[in-house]
């Protein structure tokens, strides 16, 4: 059996979808919020989700040479067979690759911790995401997504915090 491969591009395109669904779940759920404080953090997710956009369409037209909307370039191959595999299951398991997946999370969410534990789960699929791309990618564009993984675990970690100030355990 052939093994799963991917091109640069594609791979950049899946990461640009989480994150679009990312932007569009945070901003939903930004103006669902029932508090200030909640709010602004979401807005503060929204807005960094809106620069995760633009870092990864940034590798992938370092990776194509060409700009957004010239068309397809080349492929980043060989790369590692169990990575292609990893980032086919993520992508059709994982809800952030589907088109408006971010908007349908908002809107079922009940309450603001259920916004919150929503978050958190796109938060840790999209850290698993990225640590297989990162396998993918070449140096210097690895920087870039340790960077991103680097800003991904703080939306986590403030996330578990609001998480333990809703239900009282802080």
């Amino acid at each position: 059996m052939d093994p799963v491969r991917f091109s640069g591009e594609e791979i950049l395109e899946m990461a640009v979808k989480i994150e679009e669904n990312g932007l569009k779940f945070y901003t939903d759920a930004a103006g669902a919020a029932g508090s200030d404080e909640l709010r602004a953090v979401f807005e503060y997710l929204a807005e960094e989700e809106r620069r995760h956009v633009d870092s990864f369409l940034a590798i992938k037209a370092r990776l194509t040479g060409k700009k957004e909307g010239e068309g397809v370039a080349g492929v980043f191959n060989p790369y590692i067979e169990e990575v292609a595999r990893y980032l086919r299951a993520i992508a059709d398991t994982k809800v952030f690759t589907r088109p408006a997946e971010g908007a349908r999370l908002a809107a079922e969410a009940g309450s603001d911790l259920d916004a919150v534990k929503k978050a958190m789960d796109m938060e840790k699929d999209s850290l698993l995401f990225y640590y297989e791309l990162q396998k993918a990618l070449e140096e210097r564009d690895r920087a870039v997504v340790e960077e991103l993984i680097a800003q991904e675990r703080n939306h986590l970690k403030r996330l578990i915090e609001l998480e333990e100030e809703l239900t009282g355990r802080r």
